[in-house]
């Protein structure tokens, strides 16, 4: 019998345009990040299993691994791993391994909308700016909260902005434990 089965299930491929948020528990310890998906510059959006993958990239080069990254900075103390111009050495891929394997993590992920591949661009860029404001409006609960939360992209937003899905909103608060 096999050590470990990961199983995807086949809407795990599906594109749509989604909000997800990976807590990463350690012992008492809980962080988080909110992210999106729907491209700025190209016409489409990733599954989420896809961006989950790209956040715990090992390699020092990448743009995606924010998560990796954020663990190594700032939750392990490894200033070294800030520089994004060079790979992780093996020290730092060990250090953050270690943490990971006694940590738990787990991906929330919202559906917001459906994805058409043949969509406009201009049509998926009003998607697209719909969810990176919902990704605000969450990142912000969380801060007002006193969550962890890794994202370094915080934007000010106005007290009174409208929030473009009020159900899953509502969903996240009751997942969350979150009040109003």
């Amino acid at each position: 019998m096999a050590d470990m089965i990961l199983t995807l299930e086949g809407r795990h491929f599906k594109r749509q345009y989604l909000l997800y948020i990976i807590e990463i528990v350690h012992g008492n310890d809980i962080h988080y990040y909110i992210g999106q998906t729907g491209d700025h510059n190209y016409i489409t959006a990733r599954p989420a299993f896809r961006r989950l993958a790209g956040h715990l990239e090992d390699m020092g080069r990448s743009t995606q691994n924010q998560i990796y990254r954020y663990l190594a900075v700032q939750v392990l103390g490894l200033k070294e791993a800030n520089n994004k111009n060079v790979n992780f050495d093996d020290r730092i891929k060990q250090t953050v391994e270690d943490f990971l394997v006694s940590s738990t993590i787990r991906m929330h992920v919202y559906s917001l909308q459906e994805f058409i591949p043949s969509i406009e661009h201009e049509d998926h860029l009003k998607i697209v700016r719909k969810v990176t404001l919902f990704e605000q409006i969450v990142i912000r609960m969380f801060r007002l909260h006193q969550k962890k939360i890794a994202n370094k992209k915080i934007t000010s937003l106005p007290e009174d902005i409208e929030c473009p899905y009020p159900e899953i909103m509502n969903r996240i608060q009751e997942d969350f434990n979150i009040k109003p």
